[in-house]
C-alpha cells in the first residue's frame, strides 16, 4: 500500500478534500484461468481467513477492472473475509474476444461459474457496480444456488423479462427530465465511434470520471459525448484529482493497451438483445438478501430509481442506503461503503448459521 495521496476537487461549487489511500493491487494474490483455448480470465482471490465467513464476490462495470475495489478488498482480507474479484471479459488481464456474441450473459456466466469452481466455491455474496449490476441480475438467475446475498452499486437490480430498448429510455427519460441520458450509446455501440475512443484514450476515461455534473451534460444528450471524445477534452476535475493522478495513468494505461472494443462489447450486446431467449422466461424474483446502495448526485442513474426497480422482487430482505457521492461510490467515499458491506454482510450470517 502506497502513502496516502490528497486531492481537492471542486463539485456543486462546494470545495471536497479527499484523501484517498492507493492500493498496491500486487499485494492480492491473482490467478489466471484458462476457460477455454480462447478465453482466459484474471481474477483476485483470498480464501476467508475466519471460519463461517463467506467470500465476497465483486463484479465491476464500465470502464473499470477489479482493481476500482482494492479499497473494499484490502478491507474484507482484513476482517478475514474471503474475496473473489476478476477482470470481467474484455477488460484488464482478461481475454478481450472482438465478437459481441461471446458477451451474451449465458456465456459470461458460465466462464464464473468455472471459476468459482476452480476456487471450490460453493456459495457467494456477490456485489455490482454500474454495468457489473445487470451483470450480476443475470448471473444469480443462472445459478441462484451460488449466491447467499446480492449488493448492487449505484445501478440496482436489472429485471429480466423485456427487450432492452435504450431508444424507449431515452424517449421516457427526455418525458421525464427533459432531456435524453443515455446518447452515449450512440458513441460506444457504433465501429467508428470506438475507434475514435481508441484514438483517445485519455478523453474517454477523463469524461467517465468527470463530476456528475460534467457526466451528465456531456454523456446523455445526443452527440454530446462523440463531440467531447472527437475534441479530446480532459475534464478540469475528477472525483480522483487531475489528469496527473496515478489512477488517472493507471486507466489511460489499461485501455490504451486493451482498447474499447471488448468493453463495448457489453453494450453491442444489450443493445441487439443478443441474450432475450434465455432472458425472457426468467425468474424476476430475488431469493435472498439485497443491499443497494444508491448515489446520491450521480445523475445519470437516480439513486430514487434504483430502489423503486429493485425493492419489489426482493423476496427475502432488502436494504436501500443512498450515499453522497457520484458514479464510483466505492472509492468516493471507502468508509462507509466498506461499513455497509460488512454491516451487510453480518447481518446475513446472523440469519444463515452456516455459509
Amino acid at each position: 500500500m502506497s502513502e496516502a495521496e490528497t486531492f481537492t476537487i471542486d463539485f456543486e461549487e462546494k470545495v471536497l478534500t479527499i484523501t484517498e489511500k492507493i492500493l498496491d493491487m500486487d499485494s492480492i494474490p491473482f490467478k489466471i484461468l484458462q476457460i477455454s483455448p480462447t478465453i482466459s480470465y484474471k481474477y483476485y482471490v483470498s480464501k476467508p481467513s475466519k471460519s463461517l465467513f463467506p467470500t465476497v464476490f465483486f463484479l465491476h462495470g464500465f470502464p473499470s477492472s477489479a482493481a476500482d475495489f482494492a479499497p473494499q478488498l484490502a478491507h474484507l482480507i482484513s476482517l478475514g473475509y474471503g474475496i473473489l474479484a476478476p477482470d470481467l471479459l474484455g477488460y484488464g488481464g482478461t481475454s478481450k474476444p472482438h465478437d459481441p456474441q461471446e458477451y451474451v450473459w449465458r456465456t459470461m456466466s458460465a466462464h464464473i461459474a468455472a471459476i468459482l469452481d476452480a476456487e471450490s466455491l460453493d456459495t457467494v455474496v456477490g456485489v455490482g457496480h454500474d454495468l457489473g449490476s445487470w451483470f450480476l441480475s443475470r448471473l444469480y438467475h443462472f445459478y441462484p444456488s451460488r449466491f447467499r446475498g446480492l449488493v448492487f452499486l449505484d445501478v440496482g437490480y436489472a429485471v429480466p423479462g423485456q427487450k432492452f430498448d435504450v431508444e424507449m429510455i431515452n424517449r421516457m427519460t427526455k418525458e421525464m427530465t427533459g432531456e435524453e441520458r443515455f446518447r452515449y450509446w450512440d458513441l460506444f455501440t457504433d465501429e467508428e465511434g470506438v475507434a475514435l475512443m481508441d484514438r483517445n484514450v485519455e478523453s474517454v476515461v477523463s469524461l467517465m470520471h468527470a463530476s456528475p455534473e460534467v457526466m451528465a451534460a456531456n454523456l446523455g444528450p445526443k452527440d454530446k459525448a462523440r463531440d467531447w471524445v472527437g475534441a479530446g477534452r480532459i475534464a478540469q476535475s475528477h472525483f480522483f484529482g487531475d489528469e496527473t493522478n496515478s489512477y488517472f495513468k493507471h486507466k489511460v494505461a489499461m485501455f490504451r493497451e486493451g482498447g474499447w472494443t471488448g468493453p463495448t462489447n457489453w453494450y453491442k450486446a444489450l443493445r441487439d438483445n443478443l441474450s432475450w431467449e434465455d432472458e425472457k422466461h426468467m425468474r424476476k424474483e430475488l431469493e435472498v438478501s439485497v443491499l443497494v446502495v444508491g448515489c446520491g448526485r450521480d445523475m445519470m442513474t437516480v439513486a430514487g430509481l434504483q430502489d423503486q426497480l429493485t425493492k419489489p422482487w426482493a423476496k427475502d430482505g432488502y436494504r436501500f442506503e443512498v450515499l453522497d457521492t457520484g458514479h464510483w461510490v466505492m472509492m468516493e467515499n471507502v468508509e462507509r461503503t466498506n461499513d455497509l458491506l460488512v454491516e451487510f454482510l453480518t447481518n446475513s450470517s446472523e440469519q444463515r448459521v452456516t455459509w
